[in-house]
Formats: structure tokens, C-alpha cells, sequence
């Protein structure tokens, strides 16, 4: 298994496919995610990573990086979007994407990173390292 940061190429490579294991994204029209892509890829504070098996992505996570007024002007990560193939999953290839984004917020000089996750998936970001200390919420703009 490869970790990398997301190429074009990807958005033909199982990259969609494998976000659909958590929300619908191949769906997305190709002229779509390429302007997706370009903008996040312009994005210093923005990693989208994948994990490749055998020449096709099979995972994928997010990290962005705020800038903050507190903490000295600090930066917090927040991880998003951290999906694995439904025939991928099971073979610590999500542990190994949060590990490589941990490691790229540290090195991002992040004082801390978050993420928002549902019940059933706490014991997995538990062995991580991270805490449960508060509770996430939204508001759904449609």
C-alpha cells in the first residue's frame, strides 16, 4: 500500500468510488471533480490523501488546516471525509491515512486535530489517540 497526497489521474481511479463508501461521489460529473480537484489542490492548507493498492486508490481522508486568533495564532487540523473501499475495509488502510494526516498537521504545526465521527466508529479513532471531549454539530444549509 502507497500513501500519497490525490492527483488528477485519481478522480478515474477508484478515488470517487471509494468516497462512496461514505456518502454518493462517483456520481459527480468529470468536468465537476476536476474543478474540485484543482481548487483543493491549490489549497496550502488542504491535504487530500489516498492510500493506492495495487495501482487503483482504495482510501482516502482529508486534512484541513485552520489559522486561528487563538492560541498565539495557532493552527488546528480537522480531518474529514475518511473513507475506505467497502472490499478494501478491515485492513487498516483507514489507520494508516490518519496517521499519515496526524503526521502532516504536526509537521503543519497544528497544536491539535479534530475530527467529527459517528458512534459506531469511536473505538477506531480511539486507538488513534483522540478523545471524545465534545460534541459535534451542524446545520444543514440544504
Amino acid at each position: 500500500m502507497a500513501v500519497r497526497t490525490l492527483r488528477e489521474a485519481d478522480l478515474s481511479n477508484g478515488f470517487l468510488e471509494t468516497l462512496d463508501a461514505l456518502r454518493p461521489a462517483s456520481d459527480l460529473a468529470p468536468e465537476r471533480a476536476v474543478e474540485v480537484f484543482r481548487r483543493l489542490d491549490r489549497n496550502p492548507d488542504c491535504v487530500v490523501a489516498v492510500a493506492e493498492v495495487g495501482g487503483r486508490v482504495v482510501g482516502a481522508a482529508t486534512l484541513l488546516v485552520e489559522h486561528k486568533f487563538i492560541n498565539q495564532g495557532g493552527r488546528a487540523g480537522h480531518i474529514e471525509d475518511v473513507a475506505v473501499a467497502a472490499d478494501q475495509q478491515g485492513r487498516g488502510i483507514g489507520q494508516v491515512l490518519i496517521r499519515y494526516l496526524l503526521q502532516r498537521a504536526a509537521e503543519a504545526g497544528c497544536y491539535k486535530t479534530i475530527l467529527d465521527c459517528a458512534d459506531d466508529v469511536l473505538p477506531f479513532y480511539e486507538r488513534l489517540g483522540f478523545r471524545r471531549r465534545t460534541n459535534g454539530m451542524d446545520c444543514r444549509h440544504r
